[in-house]
């Protein structure tokens, strides 16, 4: 079963992706993809900045959060990245979405990385740690306290 996940991962979702923001084509890279079941069924997506030149998306929906691991050969600014940002979500959505769909059938475990394809090392520190948080049933985002 998770085979098939893996599959698709590999199909879908090693790639690279060029984006012309203006005049300027960017290259990203997938580099890693992860999958958690949440309890929460909305939708919803985030960005993580890792690194200068490497982002998380994540992308939740069905019951499932997926982590998409990107790295792009150039440092973006705020500008380049809300329109990356767009272009990636409408690019990637359908491809989450088939994932999604076979891991509602196919899947009951908590977390797995399904793909790993020359992850930085602050980049496998961050996904790593993300797997972890979920397996132990912890919320992967950050809890901090009002002061």
């Amino acid at each position: 079963m998770r085979d098939e996940l893996y599959s698709i991962a590999r199909r879908e979702f090693a790639e690279d992706l060029i984006f012309e923001v203006g005049e300027t084509p960017i290259t990203l890279s997938i580099k890693g993809l992860l999958i958690a079941r949440v309890e929460n069924e909305g939708y919803n997506f985030s960005f993580f900045e890792v690194t200068e030149t490497e982002t998380v998306l994540a992308v939740q929906m069905k019951g499932f959060i997926v982590y998409i691991a990107i790295e792009s050969d150039e440092e973006l600014d705020e500008e380049e990245y809300a329109e990356i940002g767009k272009a990636l979500l409408e690019h990637l959505t359908p491809k989450i979405a088939l994932l999604v769909t076979k891991a509602e059938k196919l899947y009951n475990g908590k977390a797995d990385i399904l793909l790993d394809d020359g992850m930085s090392p602050e980049l496998k520190e961050f996904f790593y740690s993300l797997l972890l948080r979920h397996r132990q049933g912890k919320s992967p985002y950050e809890q901090t306290e009002v002061a």
